[in-house]
């Protein structure tokens, strides 16, 4: 490699890193990231695509929203996923604000950027959440048939913008070669799962809940969580660069000030 390759290939890595982390940095301080055992994730998977996969998690949490970033990867493709709810004691109060179309939320993942996307036509289906829209398309240079999905439920009919309480939102991608139907990615939908939602939460023993909930991470440990989910560990084959969205905002209904803040 010339001299002069080295040098522009190392100007792209540094301008790069110094973007993550400036993104990191602006991000670290807002809320606790945490790289959450199995056991406790939100967002199940449960296609025969990833039967065996154990997910990488990482959840974001403040004082009033929770976000999940789940990867799963397997030897019948990948997929990412994005949940986000508000936190218990801030339900009644406080909504979410994201609207995008699936056309616009695939090229959000890092495994998507860098390739033309095709989309196909969109529709609906029905699970024991929601109803999801489901978009298949085509990543055009690396030869892959994937879906993306998104869900908004739990609006709130006394905010102006009618903005939900949930979201989810992701892709799933099978390997080149390996077809991925419009029918595949139904079957996929229909079997996303959140626990305490639509499967029970994990029962905790009388010791656990005893001990209360963990102490944050240090800081060091919590900026790799946040650059984990956000860079996949580097390569980007995976990732969410925006996470976390940091998208709660209290409502108001359509008379004044929010009656139930």
């Amino acid at each position: 490699m010339s001299s002069r390759r080295l040098l522009r290939t190392a100007c792209v890595m540094t301008v790069v890193g110094i973007a993550l982390g400036a993104c990191t940095t602006n991000k670290i301080n807002t809320g606790t990231f945490r790289l959450t055992e199995e056991d406790k994730g939100l967002v199940l998977l449960e296609s025969t695509a990833y039967q065996g996969v154990t997910p990488t998690r990482v959840t974001y949490d403040d004082y009033r929203l929770i976000e999940e970033y789940t990867l799963y990867r397997g030897a019948k493709g990948q997929a990412e996923v994005l949940f986000a709810q508000p936190t218990r004691h801030y339900a009644h109060s406080t909504v979410l604000t994201f609207d995008k179309l699936i056309s616009t939320s695939a090229r959000m993942w890092r495994f998507n950027q860098g390739q033309t996307l095709k989309f196909e036509e969109a529709f609906t289906v029905d699970n024991a959440i929601t109803t999801f829209w489901v978009q298949p398309y085509k990543q055009v240079e690396a030869g892959r048939d994937c879906a993306g999905f998104s869900a908004r439920w739990e609006t709130r009919p006394d905010d102006r913008q009618l903005r939900p309480g949930r979201i989810m939102f992701g892709y799933h991608c099978a390997p080149k070669g390996m077809p991925f139907s419009a029918d595949d990615a139904m079957a996929l939908v229909k079997e996303i799962q959140i626990r305490g939602v639509s499967v029970p939460l994990r029962v905790e023993t009388v010791y656990e809940l005893q001990k209360g909930a963990p102490p944050a991470p240090p800081k060091d440990v919590q900026v790799r969580h946040l650059v984990l989910a956000q860079d996949g560990g580097g390569g980007g084959i995976s990732g969410l660069p925006d996470f976390p969205l940091l998208i709660a905002d209290t409502y108001n209904d359509l008379d004044g000030p929010c009656k139930n803040c």
